[in-house]
């Protein structure tokens, strides 16, 4: 546990503590998403009271981000370009700020007053703006980095005035919109319906139709994910599926494997009632696939036999993540960390990933959500 003294507001930002009007958050409007044991207790810590570090780490960031002011752009160019383009440039210093946004919405929804008052200023002031320039292209290799944002909106849009939470619920359904359209575009055969492109447009979806009231579109996401993971998940040698992805096969390399992974750990996290037992089983059993390789038993050579050119131009171009070198377990260490939070079947063998080495999003959202490591230190707060 540790004691978190709360930033006085800069001059000139006193006013902040006016903005949700003194009355809370709204209780139709509550957030919508599944939150776990960060608004369990009801009620805001108060000033002086002790929390949980993996939360009071949150709120330093937030602290630190009081001043932040964003620059949103139209669009994101990262999907199919190299790190020195210009517009994946101009992407990665678009989104370097999330972080720091999900940070103040955290606070801004569980901060005593004062602090959660300018937390809420700042928060709603970069959520606004990003709503009101970024239009969704649907490609979810660019828009699941808005995941956080969206988690954001979520958290902050009960305690704004009406009309802006009506603009930020507006722009999350956007994401479920867009999504659908750039997918009915697209031929029924192409690989990107069944490899990590499908598992972050769904996790996107699943958000996104959550915090934005889609009760229809939300209510067909589940079937979504069983269909997405009996093409994802393909037979071994034998003839059955042994937890190997198509990405796996497809790019010859765990990296991918752990990206179509993970957008499903992000799922059952904000919307566990979404991700049947189906779901849950293929999930498991590809994370058992990638066991032998995190724990040191098994090697992978990374990229050796990819079907996929641009992995090789990437290589090329000397990006790090693309070389021919044995798959570093480190790279699996964000899918198992939240993975334990609601796969208990995998937490005998990843016991030792439970350090501080995390960033703070990851290390808050393992501890909400269930990681039993954590679990006394929440359940005294």
């Amino acid at each position: 546990m540790v004691r978190f003294r709360a930033v006085a507001s800069p001059a000139g930002r006193g006013a902040a503590a006016g903005r949700a009007g003194g009355e809370g958050i709204r209780l139709a409007d509550a957030p919508r998403l599944h939150w776990g044991r960060l608004l369990a207790r009801g009620r805001r810590f108060g000033a002086g009271e002790r929390i949980p570090s993996d939360l009071g780490r949150v709120w330093q960031v937030a602290a630190e981000s009081s001043d932040l002011v964003v620059q949103p752009i139209e669009r994101f160019e990262l999907a199919g370009t190299l790190n020195g383009h210009p517009g994946h440039v101009r992407s990665d210093e678009a989104k370097r700020p999330f972080p720091a946004v999900f940070a103040l919405a955290v606070a801004a929804a569980t901060a005593p007053e004062r602090f959660a008052a300018l937390s809420l200023e700042t928060a709603a002031a970069a959520l606004l703006s990003w709503a009101r320039v970024y239009r969704p292209t649907g490609n979810p290799v660019d828009e699941w980095f808005f995941l956080p944002l969206l988690e954001a909106v979520d958290l902050i849009a009960g305690a704004v005035p009406a009309e802006e939470a009506a603009l930020l619920r507006a722009w999350a359904r956007s994401f479920l919109v867009a999504g659908d359209s750039f997918y009915a575009r697209l031929g029924i055969t192409t690989a990107v319906r069944v490899n990590n492109w499908m598992s972050r447009r769904l996790v996107i979806r699943a958000v996104a139709s959550t915090v934005s009231g889609e009760t229809a579109a939300r209510a067909a996401t589940p079937a979504l994910l069983r269909e997405f993971v009996a093409h994802n998940l393909v037979p071994g040698p034998d003839g059955v599926p042994d937890g190997r992805t198509f990405d796996f096969l497809q790019r010859d390399a765990l990296h991918y494997h752990v990206a179509a992974l993970l957008p499903l750990v992000e799922t059952a996290l904000f919307a566990p009632d979404l991700v049947d037992h189906t779901v849950r089983a293929a999930l498991l059993l590809g994370l058992d696939f990638l066991r032998p390789y995190f724990l040191g038993e098994r090697e992978h050579i990374e990229f050796a036999k990819t079907t996929v050119a641009f992995d090789v131009a990437r290589r090329d171009d000397g990006n790090p993540s693309f070389r021919l070198a044995p798959w570093d377990p480190r790279h699996g260490r964000v899918l198992l960390r939240l993975a334990r939070a609601v796969l208990p079947e995998v937490r005998p063998w990843t016991e030792e990933i439970v350090d501080p080495a995390f960033d703070p999003r990851t290390k808050l959202l393992a501890a909400i959500f269930g990681e039993p490591l954590r679990a006394a230190e929440w359940a005294s707060a």
